[in-house]
């Protein structure tokens, strides 16, 4: 499944993506990686509604998750809150922060272990220099040997191929209505930036169909671009995977993964 986008409504967000079964496929990624490289303190930016987050936090780790949006953050403690025996039990934490990126540092957030980006968060960045300035903070925040995981759409096939539309999906909601979920992507000149458009249509339970959309500027981030970025902010042991079963990423990738150690 492709990642999605962290600035959309909090209902589409969470009503768009299966959380058990994206949990389910990449949770064994993160866990043997934290595993191996010793993580206890996490920092998951663009956290969205948490649900990462919490997921780390039931494993017995120290999490924050750090997101601008309100609403998001709203439904983060919401999940938060139904997880807390979980969280407890395990002999984690998790605490839930406003802010975005390049302001960890403000934030005053603790050196780290792991700093995780996910569900296309990172291209949400303000241009390349907002990328270099996130990296830089992403880098100050990590401990020496620190692990850094990127999950983002493969924004060079995007380029190559100048695909309009991301397939639709369709689902069925707990309110008896049906919501098709389209992404339709624009190609400004310079291909520095993508514009996405996402629309939502939804059927009621009358038959009766409603529209909504917004759109949303993109930094385009490809492969290429984000080894160098990653190798300048002091990064190193970069390996790069088209999901999370870690095979080498390929053109028809619908999605990159990336982890990165801070030297």
């Amino acid at each position: 499944m492709n990642p999605d986008d962290t600035k959309a409504p909090v209902s589409d967000y969470d009503e768009f993506v299966n959380w058990e079964k994206r949990l389910a496929n990449e949770g064994p990624f993160f866990r043997e990686l934290f595993e191996r490289e010793g993580i206890g303190r996490v920092v998951d930016v663009g956290a969205g509604s948490a649900r990462h987050a919490i997921m780390f936090a039931t494993w017995g780790l120290e999490v924050i998750a750090v997101d601008p949006d309100e609403s998001m953050l709203a439904a983060a403690r919401e999940n938060a809150a139904r997880s807390a025996v979980d969280i407890e039990r395990a002999g984690g934490s998790l605490r839930i922060v406003c802010g975005g990126f390049g302001e960890l540092h403000r934030l005053g957030v603790k050196p780290a272990d792991a700093i995780t980006c996910t569900g296309n968060a990172l291209p949400h960045v303000a241009g390349r220099d907002g990328l270099t300035e996130a990296l830089a903070d992403f880098a100050g925040v990590l401990v020496p040997g620190g692990v850094l995981v990127l999950h983002l759409l493969n924004h060079a096939r995007l380029l190559a191929s100048r695909s309009r539309v991301v397939p639709p999906k369709i689902v069925d909601t707990a309110r008896g209505s049906t919501k098709v979920f389209v992404r339709v992507i624009d190609y400004p000149e310079g291909d520095e930036y993508l514009d996405f458009d996402f629309v939502t249509l939804e059927r009621d339970s009358g038959g009766a169909w409603s529209v909504s959309s917004r759109r949303s500027l993109h930094t385009a981030l490809p492969l290429e671009l984000l080894e160098s970025e990653l190798a300048c902010a002091g990064f190193g042991r970069i390996e790069a995977y088209g999901g999370h079963d870690r095979h080498p990423v390929g053109e028809a990738d619908e999605s990159v993964v990336i982890v990165a150690r801070r030297w």
